[in-house]
């Protein structure tokens, strides 16, 4: 599964999780053209700085997990 995908597909879901999928489907700046490390990286900087990193690590878990 692509991280896209996995973005796509988190976007529907109730919880910080699909809150933080929605963001990144909002953001004209995120990658979504480059290679899945380099958004991983995107995300990784956006969400330390926006405060929602903890949201990201479980996010990344859970792609991880699946894919």
């Amino acid at each position: 599964m692509t991280i896209n995908k996995f973005i796509k597909d988190c976007a529907s879901l109730d919880s910080p999780i699909g809150d933080l999928a929605n963001d990144i489907l909002g953001d004209k700046n995120f990658p979504s053209k480059k290679s899945d490390k380099e958004k991983l990286e995107y995300l990784e900087t956006q969400t330390r700085r926006g405060g929602t990193n903890e949201t990201f690590q479980e996010f990344l878990a859970e792609y991880k997990r699946v894919k």
